[in-house]
């Protein structure tokens, strides 16, 4: 039997022919190797039957998610396979048209997730419902092609390593035709920032299409935090002995829709690898809470002496300046910090008071922490308003995500 995208040899040395066999699990009639070793691997050989899940985390891809199933099953005709659709609650009837499929075909199963969205914590929790001895993360959007599974599965199990990952051509002209010119730059720069961060160059380590080996992702699992969208950084950086490869391939153009890469992505992206470099000290949500305080000061500052300059009095420019940045920093971390968890309607408008008033009481901490800093512990101005400043942001942090985006 010829398998797509390698020279196949249907014999094999002193091997048993081919049974079919029913997955008891499952209820799909597969392939039987009998007695082959994957670790046998050799040019030209045979890809033996091998139990694949695939992982595809969509969100509003109605267009695209029957095309991608029909290629899946073109490409894998000669593996033990399954699809898990983990959708995010699509409006656009993503989630029903996969199940509606998956009626006639079990191997397609469909996971829908209501709360706690997002790319990377879709994914994972899609990896820790497959059955597969090996598990593949990949878009559904037509970007990344199915058949080039087979060859990631066979450098896999030829080189016996633990994670395979197909790398985006981004040199030369490959990645015009998948790739915007600013999206091209981005990747490349995020690269060369990840690599620094691994401290190992690698071609494409923010690629989105990997396959990792079932048992090592579930002793990494509890390691694994939400970069966003790059699972396979977080992965790569939570065990750096993993034994790990890429394939290149053709980034390929999506056939229907939008991308997902939007500002809260990128943002994410930003915060992580900042969180890493700190070697996890600060969590991601943190360093966002920081950067969106930062962003107030400015607003603060910036009102305040525009307000001075037009010769309103100090105590009014002070409250607009203090109520803006506040609105600022609430809008922020709604958009931001906790997307996840956003508030809409008359959640945000009981959210943005609750706010307020956590920022009053953050000030009172602030003056107090600061004043008992400079009598108590050192008479220096500056580490005594640092001092009040850092309880007024942990407060604040802990109080904000405790009892307002919860």
């Amino acid at each position: 039997m010829a398998i797509r995208g390698l020279r196949a040899s249907t014999q094999w040395k002193g091997q048993a022919a081919r049974q079919p066999m029913l997955d008891s699990v499952t209820g799909v009639l597969f392939q039987d190797w009998a007695g082959f070793s994957a670790s046998t691997f050799e040019s030209g050989s045979v890809v033996p039957s091998i139990r694949l899940s695939i992982i595809a985390p969509t969100y509003n891809e109605a267009g695209n998610i029957i095309p991608f199933i029909e290629r899946v099953k073109s490409a894998l005709d000669s593996f033990d396979w399954e699809i898990l659709v983990v959708d995010d609650n699509s409006a656009d009837g993503t989630a029903q048209k996969a199940f509606d499929y998956g009626i006639s075909d079990r191997r397609i199963r469909t996971i829908i997730r209501l709360d706690d969205r997002g790319l990377a914590k879709s994914s994972i929790q899609g990896m820790l419902s497959a059955r597969g001895d090996l598990l593949c993360v990949m878009d559904a959007d037509g970007q990344h092609d199915p058949a080039t599974l087979v060859d990631m599965v066979a450098h896999l199990e030829r080189a016996n390593l633990d994670i395979v990952s197909a790398a985006r051509r981004l040199e030369g002209d490959h990645a015009v035709e998948g790739l915007s010119p600013i999206r091209h730059r981005l990747s490349n720069l995020g690269n060369s920032l990840s690599s620094l961060v691994l401290g190992r160059k690698l071609s494409d380590p923010l690629t989105g299409f990997f396959i990792i080996r079932r048992n090592r992702f579930l002793e990494l699992a509890p390691k694994l935090g939400d970069p966003g969208f790059k699972l396979l950084l977080d992965i790569l950086y939570s065990d750096k002995n993993l034994r790990h490869d890429e394939v290149l391939f053709d980034f390929g153009v999506r056939m229907h829709g939008e991308s997902k890469l939007d500002i809260y992505v990128i943002w994410k992206f930003v915060t992580f690898l900042l969180s890493k470099m700190t070697g996890g000290l600060l969590p991601v949500s943190l360093i966002s809470f920081l950067f969106v305080g930062g962003s107030g000061i400015f607003v603060h500052f910036t009102v305040l002496y525009a307000l001075l300059s037009s010769s309103a009095p100090f105590i009014v420019a002070q409250a607009l300046a203090t109520l803006l940045a506040a609105t600022s920093n609430f809008l922020l971390n709604n958009l931001l910090t906790f997307q996840d968890r956003r508030l809409r309607g008359w959640g945000k408008a009981l959210g943005y008071v609750k706010f307020l008033a956590l920022s009053a009481v953050g000030i009172v901490a602030n003056v107090s922490a600061a004043t008992l800093t400079y009598e108590r512990v050192v008479h220096v101005v500056f580490l005594a308003t640092l001092a009040g400043i850092a309880i007024d942001t942990v407060w604040k942090f802990v109080i904000a995500n405790r009892f307002i985006w919860k």
